[in-house]
């Protein structure tokens, strides 16, 4: 072989294997529709004009579409991996909303969603919920400084009275086992730890349209307090209310005297000194029982109280039908694999979360409108979509802008 005709040769094979690597190097991509329709008993079935997102798992990366005539919206380019698909959509009357967790794109592919409708009455919500707790200057965890805003999403006022909060169990470290034979989350909530209200006649405690008020675990100010932290990110020490456990557990529990306690209607634990949100997340629910109601004979009454499925356990938790909730928000860990639902989604039917534990970060909700120097949060009954995660902690504050 000649010395031109074996350079030419060599170039050619240095040209083809650079080429093969080069291909190698591309990751394949492929294309995924998602086909959205409407509920049961609408008068059409395909749903136009929704907005559809779908998130990796793995690296958060997102992309976003709206629906077509047809109803189906298209990603194209979409790595292989698995997914989080929701859908969001609105009317003058109601709030459309669909998930579909962990589907997996290996080639291409379709999917369906069926949106559920949820009234659009506006009323009260959870604004934020600072969960995660700070560290302190000697690198220690420290909770006390948790809070929960409540805000009043309508053009009315609101009374407060009687109105309940508590926690689902199991927290976010593990899947939940309140389901029912199908397999479906139960239409009653399990409630653990303190359950509180407010207590009060009817009508003392109003809250005003487009205010809020704030539930402190500590009503002080955290950051100058010799009981608090100085790393706190937060001052509660005009905290409207504050969960005071003392009366069950030998005083423990400091009470902050400039601030007034919530009533405990029920508890499974009487040796926590404190009303904890998991650092980890929690799902929590501020609900309502009947007019007439009176809060303490009514977590009293053993039918509305039940052991864990399949636990020899005789501990009893509170079951709150799903029905008497007002708000209700999926707070889940950061890793992606212990993100379980404890909340039937029609009530939420996403989740929310923060980077990790002790990082001084909450979940605020988004603003949809400013009108007249009033927000007006953004409520679909999905937290992927209605929430920001890992915030600086705002209590008392509301934004001067549009999310």
């Amino acid at each position: 072989m000649g010395k031109q005709t074996k350079f030419l040769f060599l170039t050619i094979m240095v040209l083809f294997f650079t080429a093969c690597s080069d291909d190698d190097n591309v990751a394949q991509t492929y294309t995924a529709t998602v086909t959205v329709t409407y509920p049961n008993g609408y008068d059409e079935s395909v749903a136009e004009g929704i907005t559809v997102t779908i998130t990796h798992s793995l690296s958060g990366s997102f992309y976003s579409a709206i629906t077509d005539a047809s109803g189906t919206a298209t990603f194209e380019e979409l790595e292989a991996g698995i997914y989080e698909v929701s859908a969001v959509g609105e009317t003058e009357e109601f709030a459309l909303n669909g998930v579909l967790d962990g589907v997996t794109v290996s080639a291409d592919a379709s999917f369906e969603i069926t949106l559920e409708a949820t009234a659009l009455e506006g009323g009260l919500v959870f604004k934020e919920i600072y969960y995660t707790g700070s560290k302190t200057l000697e690198d220690g965890s420290y909770y006390s400084d948790q809070f929960h805003e409540i805000y009043n999403n309508s053009d009315e006022t609101i009374y407060l009275d009687g109105l309940c909060i508590g926690l689902l169990n199991p927290t976010s470290s593990s899947e939940s086992v309140w389901v029912d034979n199908e397999g479906e989350l139960m239409n009653e909530l399990p409630l653990q730890f303190h359950v509180w209200y407010i207590p009060g006649d009817g009508d003392d405690y109003p809250l005003e349209a487009r205010t809020s008020i704030v539930i402190a675990q500590d009503g002080i100010d955290h950051q100058t307090d010799e009981a608090g932290n100085p790393n706190s990110p937060v001052n509660l020490g005009s905290a409207n209310w504050e969960t005071y456990c003392g009366d069950i557990n030998d005083g423990k529990d400091a009470d902050a005297p400039g601030v007034p306690n919530l009533s405990m209607m029920f508890t499974t634990s009487t040796t926590m000194y404190d009303w904890l949100h998991s650092v980890f997340g929690s799902a929590v629910v501020i609900f309502r029982l009947p007019e007439g109601t009176d809060p303490v004979t009514w977590a009293e009454d053993p039918a509305n109280l039940m052991t864990k499925p399949g636990s020899t356990s005789t501990t009893e938790y509170l079951m709150v039908p799903k029905d008497y909730v007002i708000d209700a928000v999926e707070v889940v860990r950061v890793e992606e694999e212990k993100r379980y639902k404890r909340l039937p989604s029609d009530l939420d039917a996403g989740k929310v979360w923060c980077s990790g534990t002790y990082v001084s970060e909450s979940i605020r909700r988004k603003v949809k409108q400013i009108i007249d120097g009033k927000v007006i949060y953004q409520d679909t009954n999905n937290s992927s979509e209605d929430f920001l995660g890992s915030q600086t902690p705002t209590p008392f504050e509301h934004p001067l802008t549009v999310d």
